[in-house]
């Protein structure tokens, strides 16, 4: 029978009968229905694993190290808090959170904790302590300070052995170690990853000990040491002849605990940036404010101006402050490199590399007369550096006094008169100045160089009469002064323009001026002249209707002088009391004519110089007789020469009297029914004068005279004296030296330096007087052509107010002023200068800890000292840890005298070789500011592709342990304030290398780097790419110290510098180069080392390689 016919199956080869075509057909289609589906599930799983490879290689795996500052409440410490959230370690993440409220899960989100000093006294903190410990175990770092000891398990601290130390004695420590019992810091071999933490103790405690004792910290303790077991030591301290250890890390589980010592972190003074916060007072501050105050001296006649006899109270320590964050930011840079194996912190100078500025107050009146600003600068130049110059609004005199009149104007009545006290033209005095042709009233000048706090122990005083001498009906002035003349100033009435720089009481009118000074004529013609120190009062002695004068001088000896008729007067003639010429043994007198009792006699009042008061009753109401003296009353505070005057202070009807004397201040003595005398306490102003109280107080040497100066019915008070300065305010149109001032402020503007404004307070003046004084040193600036466009400033005397401790910098911000570079904190010591070992900036916060507002705060260094008492260690200590350097000196009264020169060129060389060596950059103040806040407000995102990542991790397993390695560097200045300006883009880091990566050295793409001390410095002017590769010999810029960029134009690279001034870049090129332009080159061929230096406005300079 036939069969049905065969065919093959083209697609599976399979033979199937014709009958059974449709079934195979069937089976066919559904065959490649599923190809399709397997191809699309090839696409698709191609296209996923292209997308994880995309994400991998475009989600960027961010490295970040968290730390938890746990809090027992909503109250903090605000300084420990705010070194975290200002540091400028980079790649952290700090979060604030009360431990309590915490999961042990949440816990293992944190890379580290610090614990706030409260919690060590929290009630709940036995429970807090377990799940501490389980939070190390399983890998976390925990950070405490030295009070959390016995709160925790010596097992877990590492230690055997708890050792309480506040009884052990610190006398020599930091000397040499003499004795096996005597004190002393040691520092065993640590891990690289604790090396930072180490070496800021080490450097910082060398330092401070050299120019310190711990006799300087009174009561202060060391807390608690231990004996290790499982710990490693990082200081050790000789106790008794054995190694106690004061600052220890454990390795617990998976992670560490480490706690530190009682001197590291400090909180024996106020640290916080507040500058107010962070200190412990049961440390001893009260035993310092203590001895501070038994070691004062107090001097007669300084009452007033001996500012070392004010208490002090706990005030901001720069020294520990700076310690402080420099330790607290190690903390940081050890979690990093444990977690990590690196870490990246922000450098207080542009690129990379540390910022170096000088800091020179220009005040003295002499500097500007001989252009010494211009002298320096140019000086400079020889050293490859530049000034940085403020201006103060009252240009004056060092050390000089000078005899002078001011006068309170009288703001309340005839009966109660009241006043003022200091205005914003007082200066160093009180009150207005009197001005005579044009300028201030002043005399004779003290021979001797006295500064603002010393005695004058000679009656030198401008010393005050008031008569009219011409018959004009106008009040004329007379004074006597220290050269025995007595001088007349004819009365010229009211001149607005004599007081456009220190304007009066708003709303009062003007006192009159007068005329330059003339010498008192006798009637033969010849000038009045007595022995020194003159002393005059006028009144009718005679009755003859014409004022006479009564005057005397150090002879004690007083003279009557009648007026004749043609307004000259007779030879003087010898008062006589008790029936003999009147002479006051001891010294210089001081004479007033008044009916004192009220019998309708003259009497007399004679100041000594011994400080005592006479009074001589008189016999006649028509002539100077008297009766023997008796003494009525003695000046308090040991005060010398007794200037009184008699007035009704009280409404009585009876003379009171009022005595000036060398301090300057005005007694006020009430007279009884019975002719007794009571003290009241000296004539006060409203406002404080520089000492906190109200005390009127011109100058030392004080005589009052009454009389209404601005012609308003009330007695105004004229205050006779010697003042201390001699200050003019530098737009005043009697300034002395205006072209000599013209000519250094175009200097200034043509070689791009700034003059910001050198202001003036004291610790007692209030907002409202500072922010006026503020204003007219602003108009100053603004009359004189100087731009105010956000200025930094530093403080004339480093003086800010004591009783708010943030007033003044916030006046200054009110006014522009973002950084203030030169004071001393409120309530601190009297010293001449900064004194601080170490000094970091930082941004003031208020007391919630916000920086809104933009103020600065950095100091100067100590001054550079060398051979015994050499101060260059504080210098090389800083500079191993890349810190900024301000160094202040004043470079007045210096030129043209070649030896003082050589005094300051000896810290212009010192600190060019320090800046060459280390590779710092030299700028202007406001240039370093700049980088400061660019440096502290930008943010730096630290990551990789997790593709790279990954990749790296596989190598690091293929390759037995050497780690691969690599990151991304990116700036982010979005958060950075517009007054950084051009230095916005220039933040630079340095990459410290932990265990992980010491033995590998580091490459960036970034055309800025350099490699020092196994640390990796990287400009990041755009994203840089850093990781583990061999040296490459290429060209790259070192340091530089204006914004730049390089770009190439064929063979031709081009280097802009986009800042004016000093310009200085160095760059290294394994070739030689050829420069165009006008830079100076030098080169350092074994090192293949360019720097490049200029001066002068922005510009680019081009360099190809040198043909072979």
């Amino acid at each position: 029978m036939p069969g049905n016919p065969l065919k093959v199956n083209k697609l599976t080869h399979e033979c199937y009968n014709v009958k059974d075509s449709d079934h195979f057909s069937n089976r066919g289609i559904l065959l490649v229905l599923s190809k399709i589906r397997i191809l699309k599930i090839v696409i698709g799983l191609a296209l996923g694993f292209l997308l994880v490879v995309g994400l991998l290689l475009f989600l960027p795996k961010i490295e970040e190290t968290k730390l938890l500052y746990a809090t027992s409440g909503d109250s903090y410490d605000t300084a420990a808090y705010g070194n975290f959230s200002q540091s400028l370690q980079a790649g952290i993440s700090v979060d604030k959170q009360k431990l309590a409220a915490l999961s042990a899960r949440k816990l293992k989100t944190y890379d580290a904790i610090y614990l706030d000093p409260a919690l060590a006294e929290d009630p709940a903190w036995t429970e807090q302590t377990t799940k501490l410990i389980s939070y190390v175990k399983q890998g976390g770092h925990l950070l405490v300070e030295n009070g959390f000891a016995p709160r925790l398990p010596l097992d877990f601290l590492g230690a055997s052995e708890l050792v309480n130390l506040q009884k052990v004695s610190l006398t020599g420590l930091g000397a040499p170690q003499l004795a096996a019992n005597t004190p002393s810091l040691s520092y065993p071999k640590v891990s690289m990853n604790l090396q930072g933490v180490q070496t800021t103790f080490q450097l910082f405690s060398d330092s401070y000990l050299k120019h310190h004792t711990m006799e300087d910290l009174p009561g202060f303790h060391m807390g608690y040491g231990f004996v290790p077991s499982s710990g490693q030591t990082l200081v050790a301290m000789n106790v008794s002849g054995k190694a106690v250890s004061l600052a220890m890390e454990n390795r617990v589980g998976k992670g560490t605990v480490l706690i530190s010592s009682n001197f590291l972190p400090n909180r024996y003074f106020p640290t916080g940036y507040d500058m107010q916060s962070g200190a412990d007072l049961n440390l001893g501050f009260a035993q310092l404010a203590a001895k501070y105050q038994a070691t004062g001296k107090s001097t007669p006649g300084t009452t007033y101006f001996n500012k070392r006899a004010l208490p002090i109270d706990p005030y901001f320590n720069f020294d520990f402050a700076a310690a402080n964050m420099q330790y607290r930011s190690e903390l940081l840079s050890y979690v990093a490199k444990e977690t990590l194996g690196y870490s990246v912190r922000k450098v207080l100078g542009p690129y990379g590399r540390p910022a170096m500025a000088f800091q020179n107050h220009f005040e003295a009146m002499p500097a500007i007369q001989h252009k010494d600003g211009i002298a320096w600068a140019e000086e400079l130049k020889k050293y490859n550096e530049i000034p940085s110059f403020t201006l103060v609004r009252n240009a004056f005199y060092w050390g000089q006094w000078r005899e002078s009149l001011t006068v309170q104007l009288n703001t309340g009545t005839n009966a109660q008169p009241t006043f003022i006290g200091e205005l914003p033209g007082s200066g160093y005095a009180s009150g207005l100045h009197v001005i005579s042709a044009g300028k201030p009233l002043r005399q004779a000048l003290f021979p001797q160089y006295r500064d603002l706090a010393s005695a004058i122990e000679l009656p030198y005083r401008a010393y005050p009469a008031a008569a009219d001498l011409n018959g004009d009906g106008s009040t004329d002035v007379l004074a006597g002064s220290a050269d025995g003349f007595v001088y007349v100033y004819t009365n010229q009435g009211p001149d607005p323009a004599a007081y456009t720089s220190e304007p009066p009481p708003a709303g009062m009118a003007l006192p009159d001026t007068f005329g330059a000074p003339a010498k008192l004529m006798l009637e033969s013609g010849v000038p009045l002249q007595l022995s020194p120190y003159s002393a005059v009062h006028a009144a009718d002695v005679n009755g003859d209707g014409r004022p006479d004068l009564v005057v005397s001088d150090e002879s004690g000896a007083l003279y009557e002088l009648p007026q004749l008729a043609g307004g000259r007067f007779a030879k003087p003639a010898a008062v006589r009391a008790g029936g003999k010429p009147l002479q006051l043994p001891g010294g210089a007198a001081a004479p007033y004519v008044a009916d004192i009792d009220g019998d309708g006699k003259l009497d007399l009042v004679l100041g000594g110089a011994d400080g005592r008061v006479w009074l001589y009753k008189g016999r006649s109401a028509a002539a100077l007789t008297l009766e023997a003296g008796s003494e009525i009353l003695t000046l308090p505070n040991n005060a010398a020469y007794a200037a009184p005057a008699a007035r009704d202070m009280n409404g009585d009807g009876r003379l009171d009297l009022v005595v000036g004397s060398s301090d300057g201040d005005l007694q006020v003595y009430i007279q009884s029914a019975s002719g007794a005398w009571t003290n009241t306490g000296p004539l006060e102003g409203t406002t404080l004068n520089q000492v906190g109280n109200r005390a009127l107080v011109a100058g030392h040497n004080s005589v009052p005279l009454w009389l209404d100066l601005n012609h308003d019915g009330k007695d105004d008070l004229i205050v006779g004296g010697i003042e201390f300065g001699s200050p003019v305010a530098i737009d005043d149109p009697q300034f002395p030296y205006q072209v000599e001032l013209k000519e250094f402020i175009q200097y200034a503007r043509d070689n791009h330096l700034d003059l910001d404004p050198h202001t003036f307070v004291h610790n007692f003046k209030s907002a409202e007087q500072e922010q006026a004084e503020l204003a007219l040193h602003k108009q100053a600036f603004a009359k004189l052509g100087i731009p105010w466009l956000h200025p930094g400033t530093n403080q004339h005397t480093w003086r800010i107010n004591n009783e708010d401790h943030q007033q003044t910098l916030r006046s200054e911000e009110q006014d522009g002023m973002w950084y203030n570079f030169g004071f001393l904190p409120s309530e601190s010591p009297v010293i001449s200068r900064p004194e601080s070992i170490w000094s970091l900036p930082f941004l003031l916060q208020d007391k919630q800890g916000s920086t809104d507002r933009t103020m600065l705060i950095h100091t100067p260094t100590p001054v550079l000292r060398t051979g015994d008492y050499a101060t260059t260690d504080v210098f090389e200590s800083m500079v191993k840890l890349d810190m900024p350097i301000d160094y202040f000196e004043h470079i007045e009264y210096h030129f043209p005298e070649p030896a003082k020169i050589a005094d300051l060129t000896q810290f212009a060389d010192y600190f060019d070789k320090l800046r060459t060596k280390h590779d710092y950059n030299f700028m202007t103040e406001k240039q370093m500011a700049k980088s400061f806040l660019t440096a502290m407000k930008s943010e730096v995102r630290i990551s990789q592709s997790w593709a790279f990542y990954l990749w790296d991790r596989l190598k690091d397993r293929l390759a037995g342990g050497s780690p691969h390695f690599h990151a991304t560097l990116t700036a982010n200045a979005k958060a950075v304030p517009s007054l950084a300006e051009e230095y916005a883009g220039t933040l630079g880091v340095v990459i410290e290398k932990g265990e992980k990566l010491a033995l590998y050295s580091l490459q960036s793409d970034s055309d800025t780097y350099t490699t020092i001390d196994n640390r990796f410095y990287v400009g990041l002017a755009r994203p840089s790419v850093i990781g583990i590769a061999p040296a490459k010999e290429r060209l790259h810029i070192v340091r530089a110290n204006v914004p730049f960029s390089l770009t190439e134009q064929g063979s031709t690279r081009n280097l802009e510098l986009k800042a004016a001034g000093l310009q200085q870049v160095k760059l290294f090129c394994p070739t030689e180069l050829e420069f165009t332009g006008d830079a100076k080159i030098e080169y350092d061929a074994a090192n293949h080392l360019y720097t490049i230096t200029r001066y002068g406005d922005v510009t680019t300079l081009s360099f190809t390689s040198k043909a072979k």
